[in-house]
Order: C-alpha cells, then sequence, then structure tokens
C-alpha cells in the first residue's frame, strides 16, 4: 500500500496516534497508540515529512524509533557524557557503613550520577534494559536517562510500574518504584517517583562470579597453549583448571579466553602467575584446580573485564 502523507494538524500533542507514522523511505518513526508529548518532537516530524499506510502494526506503541531525531539526539547525548565526565559530582552524600541487609532513604544510598541502573517491568518477564541515573529531587523524583534497544526507545507510558537494580561499591541497591513523566526535550530522560525506601544488601563476598568457560592458558613467552576450564572469575584472577604439568605453584602464565560484555564478544589475553594448585573436585587425575592472580592488566582490559563481573552480578541480584 502506497503511502500517504498527513496533515501538518493530523498529530496533535498529548493525543494517541490512531495509526503508525512513517518517513518517505517507510521507516517507522512512530507505532499506533504512541502519544507525542512535546512540541519539539511534533515540530521536527512536521519538519521531517510523516507518512501514514493506514495500517496498525503488531505491538501497539511498544517501540518510538527516534530516527527522525537522531542528529539532535547524537548531540545531546554527548553533551550529556561529556557533562557526567567533567563533573562527576555526587547525587547523594556519603553512606555510613551499613548492615548485611537493610533498608535505606534513597539520599542514603552511594549512587552517583552516571551510575549505570537496570530497569525492570512488573510483569514477570525476564527483560532488563540499562539506564544512566542523571540526578534526584529529594521526595520528588528520580531522573534516569530513556531505555533504548536497536536505536529504538522503549515505549513507556505514566504510570508504569518498574523496579530498579544497581550495584556501587560493596552494595547492591534495589527499589520499587514507576514512570512519573517520560521527556524527550532537551534530550530522552524519565522522570521515576521518587522511593519511599531502598533495598541495601552487601556484595563483598559476591565479586568472585561463577562460570564455566573454555580459556587457553601457556607459559609466559611460549606459543604452546593448552586449553581449559574457567570455574570463577574476579578482577584479581581467576580459578582455572589446568593439566598437572602447567599446575606448578609460581609458574608465569598467559590465559586468553572471551566473554560476552554488553552483547559484543571481548578476547582478553591477560597475563599472570599460578598462586596455588589442589586436586580438582572431579578427582581427575590429569588436571589440577588452580587459583591464577593476573598482573599488569592494560586500562581496557580491566575495564572490560569490571563490566563483564559487574552486569553478571546485576544479572543475578
Amino acid at each position: 500500500m502506497p503511502l500517504q502523507p498527513l496533515r501538518k494538524d493530523d498529530l496533535q500533542i498529548g493525543k494517541p496516534i490512531p495509526y503508525s507514522v512513517y518517513d518517505k523511505d517507510r521507516v517507522l518513526l512512530l507505532g499506533h497508540g504512541c502519544v507525542i508529548e512535546s512540541d519539539f518532537v511534533l515540530q521536527s516530524l512536521r519538519e521531517q515529512g510523516m507518512f501514514s499506510d493506514d495500517s496498525k502494526p503488531q505491538g501497539k506503541g511498544l517501540l518510538y524509533r527516534p530516527s527522525v531525531l537522531a542528529s539532535q539526539l547524537a548531540a545531546n547525548e554527548a553533551n550529556e557524557r561529556r557533562g557526567l565526565a567533567a563533573e562527576n559530582l555526587p547525587v547523594t552524600k556519603a553512606a555510613p557503613e551499613m548492615p548485611e541487609d537493610t533498608v535505606v532513604g534513597f539520599l542514603e544510598t552511594t549512587l552517583r550520577m552516571g551510575d549505570p541502573l537496570q530497569l525492570r517491568f512488573d510483569d514477570g518477564t525476564a527483560d532488563r534494559y540499562p539506564v544512566r541515573l542523571i540526578g534526584a529531587a529529594d521526595r520528588r523524583s528520580v531522573l534516569v536517562s530513556h531505555p533504548v534497544v536497536n536505536g529504538a526507545m522503549i515505549y513507556l507510558k505514566d504510570g508504569q510500574p518498574l523496579t530498579v537494580k544497581a550495584l556501587r561499591g560493596k552494595y547492591a541497591y534495589s527499589f520499587d518504584t514507576s514512570v512519573l513523566k517520560s521527556q524527550l526535550a532537551p534530550f530522552p530522560y524519565l522522570h521515576l517517583t521518587f522511593p519511599n525506601q531502598v533495598r541495601c544488601a552487601s556484595i563483598r563476598k559476591a565479586h568472585r562470579i561463577q562460570l564455566n568457560a573454555v580459556a587457553s592458558v601457556g607459559r609466559a613467552g611460549q606459543r604452546a597453549r593448552v586449553a581449559c576450564n574457567m570455574k570463577d572469575l574476579s578482577i584479581a584472577g581467576t580459578l582455572v583448571h589446568v593439566p598437572r604439568e602447567l599446575a606448578v605453584v609460581g609458574t608465569a602464565v598467559e590465559v586468553a579466553f572471551r566473554l560476552q560484555v554488553s552483547g559484543e564478544p571481548v578476547t582478553f589475553e591477560m597475563p599472570g602467575t599460578i598462586r596455588n594448585a589442589r586436586e580438582a573436585d572431579d578427582s581427575s587425575s590429569r588436571y589440577r584446580a588452580c587459583g591464577l592472580e593476573f598482573s599488569d592488566l592494560d586500562r581496557p582490559q580491566r575495564n572490560a573485564l569490571q563490566l563483564f563481573i559487574y552486569e553478571r552480578m546485576l544479572s543475578e541480584l
């Protein structure tokens, strides 16, 4: 069906649109049922050109594709990142030492502007959407960036219940909230209802995550490598099952492995030293369980490893 141009007054602020809206190249801009909540978006649509085929796609208004605002949004996000990096100001006051599990006020947490958070819908699904903390107004609202999936902003209606989870230092935080207001100008962000309380749990014993991954290990400076299994991982080292001939305390080694970090495969090549060795749990005569300490990690690998551990820990909260 050919696209039909829409008139200037066919779309209005604050009203659900009765059909899907496309640009001239048939790229979906707004799904049926979405609400335009700012004059900035409406004017941008009018300037870009808006069309409809009068059909109603499945998933009524689930996604909003901001292609019509791509350049403006990119500039806003870049400015936002620069501002966060330059200021790095705390959004809350420093928290005192807290018990293993407790309930605190939002302003008593150690969360800071720019910290990553996860939004989870209160609908029983496992979907999790990464956002960043922008700020907070005491007893009024918490501001976070708008969740985006594959370049499209997730449609969130006012009143949508959410659960927010975050890690900061040695504490894991969780609180229930809802969408107070979704804003698109001057850049996309959300006002969330200010939580009455925040659940706080110590993660001092959880920095080492469990996993079952394949790696290769060899003596430092030698090209020969053998396959092994990684059983756990931390920023300081890993537990690996290696052949007996390599399982000698004090041996300098190099270990290589690949992990999915933020959905992308990342290859790690780490120098290290075997600090301890014991019999493997399966009593294998060929392999021993070795504690391997990383050494001289470069900044990119350290940052990627920290991000992987953070994401895994957050997913298990």
